[in-house]
């Protein structure tokens, strides 16, 4: 007499039997595929579910930054993007176990192999319309408004910006200082903010360190938000930059007026053993406004401003010796 118990074992054998034995290469390469096909529908439906919750619900996630809206969304999609690699990993290895059955006979394998691809062929994937959503989103973000840069933020938006001479300045035409590193930044000062339409603009103040010398600037930063996440830098205006007087090299510089006839120049000897910068202003034999310059006089060398080809000077004053 067969126990109740395992009759049902007996019966599930016979099952397993059967099952197996009605398995061909066609129904196994259609079930390996069917496994494939079924990670881009769960894929598609869990993708759409994502975007639609999103948009749903934006408003009751009060974010604060455009940032954080998109980091939000892009983590939601990665997941439904890592569970489905998850599905196909497992969607290869049953393939690659079904396949395995028909290595050593190639009549199986190929049929094997024919049903997997066309049943793949033959599937098509449901849709994610990604462009629509993504455009609705993207709307719902624009409607954030991020606060407006404080001085930490403006710190650091300043690093790469170059603060550029001024026609009437004493450096060269071209010449600039860019900054390269927080470590520069001195001090910096928003002197005054306003609005002006969608830019932000602000006045600032920067006092910059350089290797042996600071420079003073009064700069004009624009900033725009638009389609940005955050706000952003449009452009640097400056208005001023000068060297910061120390008056602790102005004995290290003789100044000499020469030359003969309409051709004066000057001559600056160093008497010191570092290079330095020499700043002032030249008014030309020929009348005219008091013209900046600037010029670096080697360690115990000597340069000349003016004279043959160049201005010839009629009187001349000495704004600031310091370190280049």
């Amino acid at each position: 007499m067969i126990s109740q118990k395992n009759r049902i074992i007996f019966i599930g054998i016979v099952l397993c039997v059967l099952v197996s034995a009605c398995s061909s290469p066609e129904s196994d390469g259609k079930k390996a595929a069917k496994k494939w096909c079924d990670c881009s529908i769960e894929y598609a439906g869990k993708m759409n579910k994502v975007y639609e919750t999103y948009i749903e619900n934006f408003d009751s996630y009060s974010f604060k930054t455009r940032i954080a809206a998109r980091e939000e969304i892009n983590k939601r999609i990665q997941e439904v993007e890592n569970e489905l690699n998850k599905c196909r990993e497992k969607a290869t290895t049953y393939h690659n176990k079904l396949n395995d059955k028909y290595l050593t006979n190639r009549e199986k394998a190929a049929k094997y192999q024919y049903a997997y691809i066309a049943q793949n062929n033959s599937f098509t994937a449901p849709v994610v319309d990604v462009n629509t959503f993504s455009s609705a989103i993207s709307n719902l973000i624009q409607t954030i408004i991020p606060p407006k840069p404080d001085l930490e933020k403006l710190k650091r938006d300043l690093i790469g910006r170059k603060i550029t001479e001024q026609p009437n300045g004493y450096h060269r035409q071209g010449w600039y200082w860019e900054i390269e590193s927080p470590n520069e930044l001195k001090e910096v000062k928003i002197v005054n903010a306003t609005e002006n339409g969608a830019d932000y603009i602000l006045d600032v103040y920067l006092l910059l360190q350089g290797e042996a010398n600071q420079h003073e600037a009064n700069v004009r930063i624009t900033y725009i938000l638009g389609q940005y996440n955050d706000w952003t830098i449009e452009f640097l205006e400056t208005q001023e930059i000068n060297i910061v007087k120390t008056g602790k090299y102005n004995n290290c510089i003789i100044s000499q007026r020469k030359g003969w006839s309409s051709e004066y120049y000057l001559e600056f000897t160093n008497q010191c053993d570092v290079s330095l910068v020499v700043g002032g202003a030249i008014l030309s034999e020929y009348g005219g406004e008091w013209k900046k310059f600037s010029t670096i006089v080697d360690a115990n060398g000597t340069k000349s401003v003016g004279g043959l080809f160049s201005i010839s000077v009629r009187d001349y004053q000495i704004h600031f010796i310091e370190r280049p």
